[in-house]
């Protein structure tokens, strides 16, 4: 999974939460374009919510699978940069990630197949920690190397017991699965933890499964099955339950926010009834 300096295109995708006005995110593909000027840079998202490592990292976790076999994916969502916490490089079976030890990349390593993880050790001049801005002064300098095709061995040595973001999984007995609300995207859609291998522990099933069972919110509102967000168009104020593009139980309002419209939170509770 090596890319070579002369081979225009290497991918490399920038995660962060910095946004686009401050000038952020232009420095770091400077940085990055200097010192591989062949990469071929995508952004991922720059708009996750300030500090929020868990959304960060199921926007890398959605995205990063879908590029290209090799593609090196820099993400910076780190509320603790200038701390003690490492940084890392995780090679995975498709792709290698860079970014903080605080679980924004967990998710994605987990997804493309966690293979090892290298804490970055201090190597100045090449690379340094900064106080403010490890993406620019840290993360782009080493991402750069990896697209050039330096194994991630020469920025340090193996680490175990990495931060992991908690992954809540739901409870199944007596017919019904209780999971919870694990993030909201930006329209306010509720993504649950529940997924078609939780309806039949003995049988795995993705996106086929059926659209049966009476779902709850905890308020006890039932919520209408569907298989597209415009069958609730008739219908504004119905709640309604679909599995969405990652294999996840959503729940969506047609053209408004659920978020808002029910007052949820991370965390609501969400039964599903197989028996009703």
């Amino acid at each position: 999974m090596k890319y070579k300096p002369e081979v225009a295109g290497a991918i490399l995708t920038l995660t962060s939460d910095f946004g686009t006005a401050g000038g952020y995110v232009g420095a770091m593909k400077g940085c990055l374009l200097s010192l591989a000027p062949h990469a071929a840079i995508h952004d991922i998202s720059h708009d996750i919510t300030p500090h929020a490592v868990s959304e960060g990292a199921w926007c890398l976790r959605r995205a990063a699978p879908r590029f290209p076999q090799g593609a090196v994916h820099l993400a910076v969502v780190d509320p603790g940069v200038g701390s003690g916490r490492a940084g890392l490089i995780i090679e995975t079976e498709r792709f290698l990630l860079v970014g903080p030890d605080n679980g924004l990349l967990t998710l994605a390593a987990q997804k493309g197949g966690f293979k090892r993880a290298i804490a970055i050790a201090d190597s100045p001049p090449d690379w340094t920690r900064s106080t403010s801005f490890d993406g620019l002064t840290l993360f782009a300098p080493v991402a750069a190397r990896l697209l050039l095709g330096d194994a991630p061995e020469r920025f340090g040595g193996p680490v175990e017991g990495i931060v992991e973001l908690p992954w809540p999984e739901p409870l199944r007995e007596a017919g019904q699965v209780e999971g919870e609300v694990l993030l909201f995207d930006r329209f306010g859609n509720a993504i649950t933890n529940i997924t078609p291998r939780h309806l039949d522990a003995s049988t795995p099933r993705h996106l086929d499964a059926p659209m049966s069972g009476r779902v709850q919110l905890a308020s006890g509102e039932s919520v209408r099955w569907c298989s597209h967000y415009g069958e609730l168009a008739q219908a504004p104020d119905v709640v309604g339950a679909l599995w969405n593009s990652d294999g996840h139980l959503e729940l969506a309002i047609f053209g408004d926010s659920l978020r808002d419209r029910r007052a949820l939170v991370v965390g609501e509770r969400v039964r599903l009834d197989l028996n009703g």
